[in-house]
């Protein structure tokens, strides 16, 4: 049997462990590799290649940047130089148009973080761990015009556990996609797989996270806010605020869990107790445990160091993030 001929247009960590798994594929052809371009990163700015374009250098293996796939320039030199017969999309962040949506004998197939139709859009593992799902998983999916409504070819599913990050389901997910993506693929160039329509009544959406969407709220339940921690570790990161004399100090947290907080009537973002352990901060429902924190300007610490470095006492009230309110309410003027 011939080998399957792809293009492979990813961009995100995601991308990587699948790409890495169909290059060890002996029934793939992996033709092209295309990314998005550099951008800049950090507080200098130097131009950065995307996570896919940084393993891809790490393993030696070529790949090309592209402003736009749905440029005629680049659209020919699939066409006519490529010539996939099939584009695998992974985590890419581009709008593939109709004209090459159409140009693969097999279509365009899109490997997506959830089960299908539900989180659909940017960000479906962070709103799995946020919602508190017990389960997830992959779905490769024909591609269509649009925003991951296409009929879906197989799906494959996993457990989650009340401990697992972004990062670490994200990893998980890709090994899983990867792993069966190629038998996926030649059953499809048999003619042996067909795709299964979406019910779209039973679609939902995720947004794309932003830096605003970082701010903890105390008044909110224990249980959400430590979901949110693991969600949004390390980026955007579950953020709160302290104040010191004249200055209000950001801390970002890297670790925490709920716990009970006993009988106490504390108010929301109260110091409950400080241990080796952490610091046990009163919610709305319930209390959150702070086990690691990164205080603005510092290194990563365990919490009961902060409380050390900082004088922290039982009784002294952590604030909102920013852009939240005593209240609770979103200031956008902040976000």
């Amino acid at each position: 049997m011939e080998k399957i001929r792809i293009a492979f247009l990813g961009a995100g960590p995601f991308a990587a462990p699948v790409l890495e798994a169909l290059l060890k594929d002996s029934g793939i052809e992996v033709a092209e590799i295309v990314t998005q371009p550099d951008k800049p990163a950090g507080r200098k700015g130097i131009l950065t290649p995307t996570p896919l374009g940084q393993w891809c250098r790490a393993a030696g293996v070529s790949f090309r940047r592209a402003d736009s796939v749905n440029d005629p320039v680049f659209l020919e030199h699939i066409r006519t130089e490529v010539r996939p017969d099939v584009i695998i999309v992974v985590s890419f962040g581009q709008i593939l148009k109709e004209e090459l949506l159409e140009l693969p004998r097999l279509g365009c197939l899109n490997v997506h973080a959830s089960l299908l139709p539900k989180y659909r859009g940017a960000s479906p593992i962070v709103s799995a761990i946020l919602n508190g799902e017990s389960r997830t998983g992959v779905s490769f999916m024909r591609m269509d015009r649009g925003l991951d409504t296409g009929p879906v070819y197989r799906q494959l599913e996993m457990l989650l556990d009340d401990t697992v990050t972004a990062p670490e389901l994200e990893q998980a997910l890709a090994k899983l996609a990867g792993s069966n993506l190629g038998d996926c693929l030649r059953k499809l160039a048999a003619g042996e797989l067909t795709a299964a329509e979406q019910d779209s009544a039973a679609a939902t959406l995720s947004r794309k996270i932003r830096k605003r969407h970082a701010a903890l709220d105390w008044s909110n339940d224990a249980a959400a806010l430590a979901r949110k921690i693991r969600a949004f570790y390390p980026w955007p990161s579950t953020i709160f605020a302290l104040q010191r004399g004249d200055r209000l100090l950001t801390v970002k947290i890297a670790s925490g869990k709920a716990v009970d907080p006993g009988s106490d009537s504390s108010k929301p973002g109260e110091i409950l107790s400080i241990t080796r352990e952490g610091i046990t901060v009163a919610c709305g429902t319930g209390a959150l445990r702070l086990e690691k924190v990164i205080p603005e300007g510092k290194k990563e610490m365990r919490a009961a160091d902060f409380a050390n470095g900082f004088r922290l006492e039982r009784g002294m009230s952590f604030l909102n993030g920013p852009g939240i309110s005593a209240t609770g309410k979103e200031n956008r003027q902040h976000a």
